[in-house]
């Protein structure tokens, strides 16, 4: 392919490219596409943390505030983790959804299954001589 397609883009999933102000000004313009779970991924870990830094202090090294240093770092991983991964071909909601289903359905149910239909009981056989 001698030049780049740009239809393909057309296609591609929403993302956030540009952050504006509630008066149109452009505050943070993004070098590449961030996806929407990615922010909330990465909003959930800063505020997960958060509330973990007030529980469990850590100290000061050299100046250096370790709880900030885990409040900037973690989350990223974690969000970048989960937001450019792909769990057996599908998104990482959609791996933790049907997760959730498969302990549903199949853990949590502990009825026998019968010709592919869950049945209250089971009659026990029992051979005597």
């Amino acid at each position: 392919m001698k030049y780049y397609d740009y239809s393909r883009g057309l296609k591609a999933p929403y993302s956030m490219q540009v952050i504006k102000s509630p008066k149109g000004q452009v505050v943070w313009v993004f070098a590449q596409p961030v996806s929407l779970s990615y922010l909330l991924i990465l909003f959930l870990g800063i505020v997960l943390t958060g509330l973990i830094w007030k529980e469990v202090p850590l100290p000061q090294i050299l100046g250096i505030n370790l709880n900030l240093l885990i409040m900037v770092l973690v989350p990223n991983k974690v969000a970048r983790w989960y937001s450019e991964n792909e769990f057996e071909g599908k998104t990482g909601f959609g791996f933790l959804k049907d997760g959730c289903v498969y302990v549903k359905n199949y853990v949590l149910d502990s009825r026998p299954i019968v010709a592919f239909e869950r049945v209250k009981e089971i009659e026990e056989f029992s051979f005597k001589r």
